[in-house]
């Protein structure tokens, strides 16, 4: 039964390892309280471009009024303006929030000291290995950071009295020849004792530097990390390091925003330290010796998992890729979801009129506006423990309809579907036992789902301006019949009708009468109405089985299929009707009438379109025949 307790999460990246450990705090201790979990996320500071502007939407999903209290991982956050969007929003709530942040904080927050770890690093060099000179390794393309780090390294190196020379600080690169260019600075005035680098991934690399140089670890040179990656604990010698209470970080934030739920009060920052992992790279422990048997075939396994993982991507993008119907594009994405382990639920909610064509749009194809109802949002796909469930509309004010949510306990994940300003809905899902899945490419697909339904507006948008343009090619704008491209288009197949249906083919010509007395009486305006005018009366009598055309001025030609002489009279009488009628109850200061003719055949197997050029040239002699009468009557 789904927990009527529930606590909201906003948090970037969630894929990351740092966001998956502290997600997993989250939803654990969340459900240990009796709280359920909905975990908002974003890709947000990828290098999108344009595209990801609409980033922001990730605010229209939840609803906030369903959540008993808030957790906000602001320091996920690349983008500061999607930071400030919803640390703006999250400012108007009344519900109770608990930050996870290091640094900018509006809320009670949860943080945790990752940077005076490195002056404790320091003065372990100092206290326990006697290390006279020590240098410190920081990181160019995470300066701010490594800067923090930096400065504790200073003051532990201030209180120790220790002095720090010219070639005791490098920051530098990810690179190779960046940490060996490391090492020369620093042997230009000896061999250091120690090197404190800003994390495990640098370090790595600066040991590698280190005894390819023909250096000892740590008899020449002693080295520490800070990170605790598992490759510095399965090599030799083992990298001494930090550890972070990440996992804690969750935990933490959800024992605290309980206590605050519950009306207790909290102090502004609670805050975690982490743990020296102090191994043989440094000098201690130096009878350990690591196994890395286990780590290579863990290792292994993950990057088997992250190859299927890229090669279903791709695989799905490219079948995806033509996509310009949306139930095609839903049944495939159905054989991919599928396949993603440890997936219980996954949902694709759509907003009303996510496919609605821009403003631009419908005015130039004469189109209308839909209504649409923001308020409801449509299921499209519905899996749940391997069985697609039917689609179905509910109102917005719920992430899912209530019959899942009245069935189920599950944490939910929920991420934006966009592509640049167009919000398009999003996507649900869940996982067994309520982890969250860190070798699943969330974001690949986020992004391959949103560009299918963008290639699906885009091919919707394209066709409704191609008919556009095929309605002006084809059709006359004043009473829209076909013009002489039109009617030329669809004449063979008329013909190729009666043939095959044994019908009669017949030519009508209709003028209309005084047409230039109108236009040069009462003006052009006038004119083009009586043309109208004729049109609607053309188009009272004539149906599927008739091809209306306008060519010239002031006439119209019509191709009928299955009309005899007497037919066809009585669908000129009809016509003729009509307008008198209208004469009749019209305050125009003219009449309108016109003169007909027409002319049927019986087509045969060798009857072709100079056939129908001789049924218009005899119909077109008709009319003038009757035009000349009504001319000698005046």
């Amino acid at each position: 039964m789904y927990h009527s307790k529930k606590i909201g999460v906003f948090i970037s990246h969630i894929f990351g390892n740092y966001q998956h450990l502290v997600c997993q705090g989250i939803i654990h201790t969340a459900f240990e309280y009796g709280y359920t979990t909905e975990i908002f996320t974003s890709l947000d500071g990828e290098n999108l471009g344009h595209y990801a502007v609409g980033e922001k939407s990730i605010l229209q999903i939840p609803n906030y009024d369903s959540f008993d209290g808030i957790i906000f991982a602001s320091d996920t956050y690349i983008s500061e303006e999607l930071r400030e969007r919803i640390r703006a929003k999250l400012e108007t709530l009344s519900c109770p929030i608990v930050e996870v942040s290091e640094f900018t904080r509006l809320f009670p927050s949860v943080s945790m000291d990752n940077n005076s770890t490195a002056g404790e690093l320091t003065e372990h060099m100092i206290m326990i290995h006697n290390a006279s000179r020590i240098c410190y390794l920081g990181c160019e393309e995470e300066s701010y950071y490594s800067n923090l780090r930096q400065y504790a390294y200073c003051e532990a190196m201030e209180r120790h009295n220790r002095s720090i020379g010219k070639h005791d600080i490098y920051s530098g690169y990810y690179t190779m020849d960046s940490v060996k260019d490391a090492l020369s600075f620093f042997c230009q005035d000896g061999t250091p004792d120690a090197v404190i680098c800003y994390n495990d991934h640098l370090a790595l690399l600066f040991m590698d530097a280190v005894l390819s140089g023909g250096f000892r670890i740590p008899e020449d040179m002693a080295i520490t990390g800070c990170d605790n990656l598992p490759e510095g604990q399965n090599i030799a010698p083992m990298l001494t390091t930090v550890s972070f209470p990440v996992n804690e970080l969750g935990t933490t934030a959800v024992k605290n925003l309980i206590a605050r739920i519950q009306g207790r009060e909290l102090p502004s920052t609670t805050r975690l330290t982490a743990e020296p992992l102090y191994h043989q790279s440094c000098g201690c422990n130096l009878g350990l010796q690591s196994n890395p048997f286990f780590f290579i075939e863990e290792q292994t396994s993950r990057i088997d998992t992250l190859k299927g993982s890229i090669i279903g991507s791709m695989n799905m993008s490219a079948a995806l890729q033509h996509i310009t119907d949306l139930d095609e594009g839903i049944n495939l994405l159905e054989k991919y979801i599928c396949e993603v382990e440890h997936c219980t639920e996954f949902y694709i909610c759509l907003y009303t009129g996510w496919d609605s064509a821009s403003s631009h749009i419908l005015e130039l194809t004469d189109q209308q506006d839909n209504l649409f109802d923001n308020n409801i949002v449509q299921l499209k796909l519905a899996i749940k423990n391997g069985k697609r469930l039917p689609e179905c509309s509910y109102q917005k004010k719920y992430i899912l309809p209530q019959y899942l949510y009245k069935a189920s306990d599950s944490s939910y994940i929920c991420i934006p579907l966009f592509f640049e300003e167009r919000e398009f809905g999003y996507i649900v899902l869940a996982y067994e036992e309520k982890p969250t899945d860190y070798y699943f490419r969330l974001g690949q697909w986020q992004m391959i789902i949103s560009q299918m339904l963008q290639s699906i507006c885009d091919a919707k948008h394209t066709g409704l301006m191609v008919t556009h343009l095929e309605q002006i090619y084809m059709k006359d704008v004043l009473t829209g019949f076909y013009n002489k491209n039109g009617f030329f288009r669809h004449e063979k197949q008329f013909l190729d009708r009666a043939i095959e249906e044994d019908l009669w083919l017949t030519a009508f010509v209709i003028d209309i009468d005084g047409l230039k007395a109108i236009n040069e009486t009462y003006g052009h305006e006038e004119g083009d109405f009586a043309l109208q005018v004729l049109g609607r009366a053309l188009n009272s009598v004539t149906g599927e089985n008739d091809l209306c055309s306008r060519f010239s001025n002031d006439e119209f030609f019509v191709l009928s299929l299955g009309k005899e002489k007497n037919e066809a009279e009585a669908l000129i009488e009809q016509m003729k009707s009509y307008l008198k009628n209208y004469n009749r109850l019209s305050n125009k200061k003219y009449h309108i009438s016109c003169c007909c003719g027409f002319a049927c055949a019986h087509p045969d197997s060798g009857f072709t379109r100079d056939g129908i050029l001789s049924l218009f040239s005899e119909a077109e002699r008709m009319m003038y025949s009757e035009k000349a009468q009504h001319h000698n009557l005046r």
